[in-house]
């Protein structure tokens, strides 16, 4: 199997359909991309915060590698991306500062931390080291017109930060534009659900398969693990995004067993969770999961 690689030198801090392609591909290609952490790799074990909060209103963050093209792909369709792998570079980071984040309204004294990865877990200073949980926090493709910041997330996807996205998952995503243009960054070693601060940014490479998709009728970016389907739920408020997932949820519930809507929300309420997925105060959208087994789908 012949995989492309595909280095950060060329990111993207928007979605859109008029970002040139850095790469095309046809569909059924896996290719490793080397991702930025989201402060685009500006940290050093020497970098001061003061130079972060001087530096930060000038630069954007959360850069995304990309986009690529993917040959055939039109919008209508679908992109079905696999995650076969993320490896992580040595060492991540958080910027803790006021203004950000559930706790951003208290007096904070803004901080760098950084986080050490040793021998498959993360080390936090001299007492705390956690095991090792990698998550892709941007992914997402163009929308049909207009500009989307890096920093948001919607039905293109976007900074979707959810830990679910993850070696082994398949992240499904609604195609917008031609080629779909993907882009994809904002690694975090570690972070907790529903990111009540910020997750352990750090940069990675990510190897995926990225597949085509005709026609497949998705409104909204879904996924799926070994273990579970999730619809993905984003809006404005928490409860905004409860419904959209858990009405996601119902409908394709009703086209795999071919049931009614009352029968589909009986089958919710009896066996669907609720898991947070971006739910912080970062002034974008927020989102939930809505998680049904899938050993119950067989």
């Amino acid at each position: 199997m012949t995989v492309i690689n595909l280095d950060a030198s060329h990111v993207i801090h928007t979605f859109s359909p008029a970002h040139p392609p850095v790469l095309e591909i046809e569909s059924g290609s896996t290719l490793t991309v080397e991702t930025m952490d989201s402060y685009n790799n500006r940290f050093h074990r020497d970098t001061s915060i003061e130079r972060y909060l001087a530096e930060r209103p000038h630069t954007p963050g959360n850069p995304a590698t990309g986009p690529i093209y993917i040959r055939g792909v039109q919008p209508g369709d679908g992109l079905d991306i696999h995650i076969e792998g993320i490896q992580l570079t040595e060492t991540g980071y958080i910027a803790v500062m006021p203004g950000i984040g559930v706790m951003g309204d208290q007096d904070i004294q803004p901080a760098l931390a950084s986080f050490y990865v040793r021998e498959g877990e993360l080390c936090f200073g001299e007492k705390f080291r956690l095991p090792l949980r990698p998550n892709i926090g941007t992914i997402g493709v163009a929308p049909r017109e207009g500009t989307i910041s890096s920093l948001e997330l919607g039905r293109h996807g976007g900074n979707l930060d959810c830990n679910e996205i993850t070696t082994g998952a398949t992240l499904h995503l609604p195609v917008q534009a031609p080629g779909g243009l993907l882009a994809i960054g904002d690694v975090h070693a570690r972070m907790g659900y529903g990111e009540v601060y910020s997750g352990v940014n750090i940069a990675a490479r990510v190897t995926m398969t990225v597949e085509r998709v005709a026609a497949p009728g998705w409104k909204w970016p879904w996924l799926e693990t070994d273990e579970a389907i999730m619809t993905i739920g984003i809006a404005a408020d928490i409860e905004g995004a409860v419904r959209i997932a858990v009405s996601e949820m119902t409908a394709l519930l009703m086209r795999h067993f071919d049931i009614s809507l009352t029968e589909a929300i009986a089958l919710t309420g009896a066996a669907c969770d609720l898991r947070p997925g971006q739910t912080s105060v970062f002034g974008t959208n927020v989102s939930m999961l809505a998680v049904f087994p899938k050993h119950l789908m067989r």
